[in-house]
């Protein structure tokens, strides 16, 4: 029990600075995609999903060539000479609008890899009951770099992208330093194999485990739906301003008011929801469609001039505290525990490859769904209705993938 504590511990330290590098840097992606507006921004969210679909190549490569210890030293270190890159180009060309569309493609697969990785090796440190009794703290932790970098961003760093970036670089350093300090409890080697079998193998996953089939429609509808509904944000966004400062300054704003949500939530509710019988995997898992059927709801109010008429800025701020803190705190640490249950090679490649590729594709889904919507016609006020049917599915898959978790456990 005591290694499971300091392992605990390690885990919250390296998670803070993965979250505190992508808060420092994330109100400038997401005010580079307030500047290219819902019209164009899917576009760069296909582009992401083929670069996406590259780079799990080259990961599920790369896992069975390495020892097991280096690969967050090897794909955290070629994150960082990505920044140090970002870092001389923001220098001398910070308002290049190519720069800036390039670094908010880069941003969305940094954020998902490095996160990704660094849960695949926290799912092989701990077993199921362990998960259900750490995951929340552990996940606090990083809500508190999330919360650190945001405010760091929204204090001092708004005009100031190289100083940002320079400190994400340092912070991936010291996350490289913690994951090095954890103990795996599943010491079984990951089987290497040719490039040849590697193209297919996460695929092979996913057509042999019924589990992983679920938890892959799982991640593809919530992200789907998560994306519309930022894009309905992202029309909030840009009627109320246009400057691109003072939308880094609303984005680390939000940040700052989700991330004290979340830290608490997880700290109070992650274990007492994920352990008790009466709630457990089924409610949190099934929970998350009614919420984004609500924020729907609440979204077509705005747009019909029912709520928060006089600003939408503040609608975006109770939705942000209402389904990203959830799914920091609650969701995501479910969805691990179900990771928990698999292989260590599908923890390695078929969770890297749901939480990438598939995230991803739901995500440019999402706003190809928002933008068909009102290419038919459908105004703002009525869009958001047309999606409620596939959040209500959201929440039938939930339940039905922690009926499975049952079955694997029995």
């Amino acid at each position: 029990m005591r290694g499971q504590n300091k392992n605990a511990l390690f885990s919250g330290l390296f998670f803070f600075m993965v979250l505190f590098s992508l808060f420092v840097m994330r109100p400038f992606r997401s005010a580079v995609a307030a500047q290219i507006g819902t019209a164009d921004l899917t576009f760069f969210l296909f582009l992401v999903v083929l670069v996406m679909l590259f780079a799990n190549f080259i990961y599920s490569a790369v896992v069975s060539r390495i020892k097991e210890s280096r690969l967050v030293l090897y794909i955290y270190g070629f994150f960082i000479l990505n920044l140090v890159v970002f870092a001389y180009l923001n220098f001398y060309y910070e308002s290049n609008y190519a720069l800036g569309a390039t670094f908010y493609v880069w941003y969305n697969i940094f954020n998902f890899f490095v996160v990704s990785i660094f849960w695949a090796k926290i799912v092989n440190c701990f077993d199921r009951t362990e998960g259900n009794k750490f995951f929340g703290v552990i996940s606090a932790f990083g809500s508190a770099g999330a919360f650190v970098g945001s405010r760091t961003v929204a204090s001092y760093l708004t005009d100031a992208p190289v100083t940002a970036i320079s400190i994400s670089l340092v912070a991936l350093m010291l996350a490289i330093f913690f994951s090095s300090k954890l103990k795996p409890t599943n010491t079984a080697k990951i089987e290497k194999k040719e490039i040849s079998i590697d193209l297919v193998d996460q695929i092979n996953q996913v057509k042999n485990n019924p589990l992983v089939q679920k938890l892959l429609t799982y991640a593809f509808i919530w992200t789907c739906c998560s994306t519309a509904l930022y894009f309905f944000s992202l029309e909030i966004i840009n009627k109320y301003t246009n400057d691109i400062v003072e939308q880094r300054a609303i984005f680390a704003d939000a940040d700052s008011l989700v991330t004290p949500i979340t830290f608490f939530s997880q700290i109070l509710i992650t274990r007492f929801l994920l352990e008790s019988r009466f709630f457990g995997l089924k409610f949190v898992l099934g929970i998350y469609g009614v919420l984004f059927m609500i924020a729907y709801l609440m979204m077509a109010g705005h747009f019909a001039d029912f709520l928060f008429t006089g600003t939408g800025v503040l609608l975006f701020l109770i939705i942000s505290a209402l389904m990203r803190p959830f799914e920091y705190a609650i969701n995501k640490p479910a969805r691990e525990t179900v990771y928990t249950t698999l292989k260590k090679s599908e923890k390695y490649r078929s969770t890297v490859f749901i939480d990438t590729f598939i995230n991803r594709f739901g995500d440019a889904s999402g706003g190809l769904l928002f933008n068909i919507l009102l290419t038919l016609g459908l105004t703002l006020a009525v869009a958001p209705l047309a999606i409620l049917p596939l959040a209500l599915v959201l929440s039938g898959f939930g339940m039905n993938i922690s009926k499975s978790v049952k079955d694997v456990k029995s």
